[in-house]
């Protein structure tokens, strides 16, 4: 005799529902270690940016460090510019094309995201988002950096010099990490740790400087958030369009903004 109130089809359906949730667990579990199991060419890749990574840094660290009085030296504002845009031209340019062309054996313009020309929507949705990041930074400098807007400084440079700072400087400084670095991280990573370890690497080019030339400590704090954030939108840029272009007018514009924006004890 059945107890009262038993259903047996219930028993079937509980144990179709243990094996369907098993299945998709496991295939979750296989997932999920398949993409934190590096390859033997990741591994590869790994090693070969993290040497790449590590000659750079250190070669990039005595140049900002030692031989920035070189740069001291020169008078004029303008060849001092040229000199430090040649420089990273040879530290950060064609490095970053030489590792595409030797050790990727593609031509540098098109792995470094300088031949790829985004569509117009993507176009749209990254200017939406590099003007929403723009809003952010001027309502944060002129709320807590109590800075105001100052046409001056900007109008009085001499056009070669705001080239080489404004546009050169930003240009160079992207096919490095976002042409170069992000690419290769999204390849080892997913999107938002790439994000994030290449922001870090970014904000790290900076330190040697910061570091040498001494200042407050909490300026230099404000001043590695500042670009550790940047950083973190020109990678969510790179990652949507995989062109270089969009994070580089993003890095103008905001070089642009910094050189308006006026502290107001200056």
């Amino acid at each position: 005799m059945r107890e009262r109130g038993y259903r047996p089809h219930r028993r079937k359906g509980l144990r179709v529902g243990l094996a369907w949730f098993n299945i998709r667990t496991d295939g979750w579990r296989d997932n999920y270690w398949h993409s934190m199991t590096f390859t033997v060419n990741q591994r590869r890749a790994a090693l070969e940016l993290s040497l790449f990574l590590v000659a750079f840094f250190i070669l990039w660290t005595v140049r900002a460090t030692w031989f920035y009085a070189v740069d001291e030296s020169i008078a004029s504002p303008t060849s001092r510019a040229a000199y430090a845009n040649l420089l990273k031209l040879v530290l950060w340019v064609l490095p970053a094309s030489a590792f595409a062309y030797w050790l990727r054996s593609t031509p540098p313009l098109k792995y470094l995201g300088l031949s790829v020309v985004p569509s117009l929507r993507d176009w749209l949705s990254c200017l939406a988002v590099t003007v929403i990041f723009l809003l952010a930074v001027t309502l944060f400098e002129v709320t807590i950096g109590r800075k105001f807007f100052s046409g001056t400084s900007f109008s009085s440079l001499p056009t070669t010099l705001a080239l080489l700072q404004l546009v050169i400087s930003p240009l160079f400084e992207e096919i490095l990490f976002r042409g170069l670095v992000m690419k290769e991280l999204m390849t080892l990573l997913p999107t938002y740790p790439a994000n994030a370890l290449t922001s870090l690497l970014f904000m790290g080019a900076h330190l040697p400087y910061w570091l040498s030339h001494g200042g407050p400590i909490q300026a230099m704090l404000a001043n590695a958030f500042g670009v550790f954030a940047f950083s973190v939108v020109a990678c969510w840029l790179f990652a949507k369009t995989a062109s270089t272009w969009p994070p580089t007018f993003a890095h103008i514009a905001n070089n642009i903004l910094s050189s308006l924006l006026v502290a107001s004890h200056a």
